[in-house]
């Protein structure tokens, strides 16, 4: 790739990790190297589980095992967040080694908003990335204002639920949401 820009997709809306996995498989189409990784998931998901099998895919699994972060205590929140910390600088090596066409860091923004990854690392991350390969950063938006991100990014792309099943109490669907 020639030149490769940034890409954001944030928002309380469904889609954000579909719309970055289904970019995944158009630079798959055309040869590219992908990576990927994902904050605060546990990688089983229908797309993640092909993604995986697919030649051309680096998908780095997350080693943090971590309950749900708005419950902890701050003990427990600087725990994960050195962690996480630490996963980061391995995704940011990753990123900068110049072997990807594409990579992709789901839900990067919440980790960041949760104060689990240092925000400028986030920021220097999007500004110094290989000229030659896109990046897509995703997460919601709460917390602080994503101003910070959007700045940085060369698309910028707002998810916006209007009505959604979880809303009335049903959970993740096999195939559909997970």
């Amino acid at each position: 790739m020639e030149k490769g820009l940034v890409e954001m997709y944030y928002g309380n809306g469904k889609g954000k990790s579909t719309a970055a996995f289904g970019l995944a498989l158009r630079a798959l189409g055309h040869g590219m190297k992908v990576f990927i990784y994902q904050f605060l998931k546990d990688g089983i998901s229908g797309e993640v589980n092909m993604l995986k099998s697919m030649k051309g895919v680096t998908y780095m699994e997350n080693t943090v095992h971590s309950p749900f972060l708005f419950n902890l205590t701050p003990d427990q929140q600087e725990y994960f967040a050195e962690l996480y910390q630490n996963e980061f600088e391995r995704v940011i090596s990753e990123v900068k080694s110049g072997n990807y066409d594409l990579c992709i860091i789901d839900e990067v923004i919440d980790a960041a908003n949760l104060n689990l990854i240092n925000k400028e690392n986030l920021i220097n991350l999007m500004d110094t990335k290989p000229a030659n390969t896109e990046l897509v950063i995703t997460g919601h938006e709460y917390g602080e204002p994503l101003d910070c991100y959007k700045a940085h990014a060369d698309y910028v792309t707002n998810f916006r639920k209007e009505k959604h099943p979880f809303d009335n109490g049903e959970g993740c669907r096999k195939g559909i949401e997970e």
